[in-house]
């Protein structure tokens, strides 16, 4: 149960910029990096959402985003084409 609750925190590094942002990161094999913020984008969204996410390339190049997303359940699905963060499985994502 705990993998269940806590898969955002075992994807993702928190990346702060003191007095700027704060932010889950995380880089990709291919050196991509996804970004989760709040819907302000500047500090940590809460556990259950709303997320805004954007997918940097290796060079800082925008790739994806960024877009809102209402819940864990819709960033799971968002991000399984997108990472290969380890999600869970649920039936309904």
């Amino acid at each position: 149960m705990l993998f269940y609750v806590n898969w955002i925190e075992r994807g993702f590094q928190v990346y702060h910029k003191p007095g700027v942002s704060r932010a889950w990161v995380r880089v990709e094999s291919d050196g991509r990096q996804l970004i989760l913020t709040d819907q302000g984008g500047f500090d940590l969204p809460s556990r259950d959402g709303p997320f805004q996410a954007c997918v940097l390339s290796a060079d800082n190049a925008l790739l994806d985003g960024p877009v809102q997303i209402p819940t864990r359940l819709a960033l799971a699905r968002w991000l399984r084409d997108r990472s290969d963060v380890p999600i869970p499985t649920d039936p309904r994502m």
